[in-house]
C-alpha cells in the first residue's frame, strides 16, 4: 500500500468486520481467522512503515485492535 495509508480508518474497518464475524460465526470460523489474518497484515504494515508515517493512528484504536489479537490465542 502507498505510505499515506490511513491506518486508524484501515483499522477501525478491521476490527468492525471482525467484530461482527465474531458475532456471526464464532471466534474459530473460517471468516474470523481470515480477518484476523487481515489485522496482522495491518499491524505488521503499519510497524514497518511507522518511521516513515506522518501523521498518527488513534491509540485507542490500536489498542482494540491489539486487544483483538489476542482471540486467536
Amino acid at each position: 500500500m502507498e505510505e499515506d495509508t490511513d491506518f486508524s480508518e484501515e483499522l477501525r474497518k478491521i476490527s468492525n468486520s471482525l467484530e461482527n464475524a465474531l458475532d456471526t460465526f464464532g471466534p474459530s470460523s473460517r471468516q474470523a481467522h481470515a480477518i484476523l489474518s487481515m489485522l496482522k497484515n495491518c499491524l505488521q504494515r503499519l510497524h514497518d512503515q511507522q518511521p516513515k508515517l506522518a501523521t498518527n493512528v488513534d491509540a485507542d484504536l490500536l489498542g482494540s485492535a491489539m486487544e483483538l489479537l489476542k482471540l486467536e490465542e
